[in-house]
């Protein structure tokens, strides 16, 4: 799996970036955020709000592989932060995740 399109966000926001997630069978998943929580940075699913205002994630995967996207994500998200610019699509690879 590849993180693809990673961007900072700017503003006062608690979002910290967006980027997106390809599989190795090249199927694309737009969406996910960087987020600032109590604890720290996490990783956000792309989500919907319903017509009552509650989040639903569109995205469910199970948690070793959200963990493993977390860590991947995070780790492309200091790089940048650290360079203070965007690398190219696809820089960072698990390549042992199942998709």
């Amino acid at each position: 799996m590849n993180v693809i399109n990673m961007r900072l966000s700017s503003g006062g926001s608690k979002i910290r970036g967006y980027f997106d997630v390809q599989t190795v069978e090249g199927i694309t998943v737009k969406g996910f955020k960087i987020a600032e929580g109590p604890t720290g940075l996490f990783v956000g699913m792309p989500s919907e709000k319903d017509k009552n205002g509650k989040w639903w994630d569109k995205v469910i995967m199970p948690k070793e592989m959200k963990d493993g996207l977390a860590n991947l994500a995070l780790q492309e998200y200091e790089k940048l932060e650290r360079a203070g610019s965007v690398p190219d699509s696809g820089s960072a690879t698990a390549p042992e995740a199942p998709f």
